[in-house]
């Protein structure tokens, strides 16, 4: 293996762990919107490649509509815990 492929592979290790810390750095509702993201991704993929599969385009569309709420709901409790916890601290 020459110095470059040696170079290239550890650049690419680091790329790799970098990328896994900051996953977990992520807070849930950051991995959320993440998610929500990556469906509606392939939720527009499969409209304007694949028209024709209505059925896994649907299931898209759900699983999209499902972390939304939840990405919703979530966002709600943290707002309301923080009201909570000023008005606490006055």
């Amino acid at each position: 293996m020459s110095q470059g492929q040696q170079n290239q592979q550890q650049q690419q290790g680091q790329q790799q762990q970098q990328g896994q810390q900051q996953e977990q750095q992520q807070s849930p509702t950051q991995r959320l919107e993440k998610s929500f993201m990556e469906i509606r991704k392939v939720q527009n993929l499969l409209e304007t490649s694949y028209p024709n599969q209505r059925e896994a385009i649907k299931l898209q569309r759900e699983a999209g509509d499902l972390v939304w709420e939840e990405l919703q709901e979530k966002k709600q409790r943290l707002k309301k815990q923080q009201q909570q916890q000023q008005q606490q601290g006055s």
